[in-house]
């Protein structure tokens, strides 16, 4: 990849990251709100299934971060 396609990419990925983490978490909190999750949440299939959705959100947030590294790093190598 050419630096500049670099760049747009971490740019766009980026953006991304950041609407997960506002957007996506709201979104999360909304669902955990009507589940009506309490402390005790094992016996609820609604809460059950937004612990699900956070995980997930989790992990995809985790691999946007390990893309933006490895871009970061090949931009960085480019640079030198």
């Amino acid at each position: 990849m050419q630096r500049r396609q670099i760049e747009e990419k971490l740019e766009k990925l980026r953006a991304l990251l950041q609407k997960l983490e506002t957007e996506g978490m709201e979104n999360i909190r909304q669902k955990r709100i009507l589940a009506d999750m309490d402390d005790d949440f094992r016996e609820n299939e609604g809460a059950k299934l937004v612990m699900e959705d956070h995980e997930f959100l989790h992990l995809r947030v985790f691999r946007l971060k390990k893309e933006i590294l490895e871009l970061k790093k090949a931009l960085f190598k480019l640079r030198k």
